[in-house]
């Protein structure tokens, strides 16, 4: 004879913000509340520092310490015009023109328990600082 199981369902209550890797991903209002004139540095993979201001129309100005090609061109750093935004999904994108090669990404923000801010997990390779 089968013995039939009870199915229980756990109803949770629903929130934008989750656990990710020791943070929370935030949500799109949240993003709309912090990101504009919002001052932001961040590293790239090649190493360059680049720093701007997410302006409130969209716009920004960028300077990078440009150590990707600074070295074969004989240049410390450059700025560039981008623009920012906040995407459907909630992510933060980003477009840089920079001068020999565009930049067009678009990540999660995650904010760590220590309030750092990182790109998608909390990993020191993603960190982003955001300041007012």
């Amino acid at each position: 004879m089968r013995r039939l199981l009870p199915i229980v369902f756990c109803v949770l209550p629903f929130t934008t913000a989750y656990a990710q890797e020791e943070g929370v991903k935030l949500s799109k209002e949240e993003l709309q509340a912090l990101l504009p004139n919002t001052e932001v540095m961040h590293v790239s993979k090649a190493g360059s520092v680049r720093r701007w201001k997410n302006e409130p129309d969209g716009a920004f100005v960028a300077s990078t310490t440009n150590a990707k090609y600074g070295s074969v061109l004989g240049t410390q750093g450059g700025s560039a015009r981008g623009t920012w935004r906040i995407n459907d999904e909630g992510k933060y994108c980003v477009q840089i023109d920079w001068k020999r090669e565009a930049e067009d990404w678009c990540a999660w923000l995650v904010k760590a328990a220590d309030g750092s801010y990182y790109l998608n997990r909390v990993d020191p390779a993603r960190k982003i600082e955001l300041t007012k």
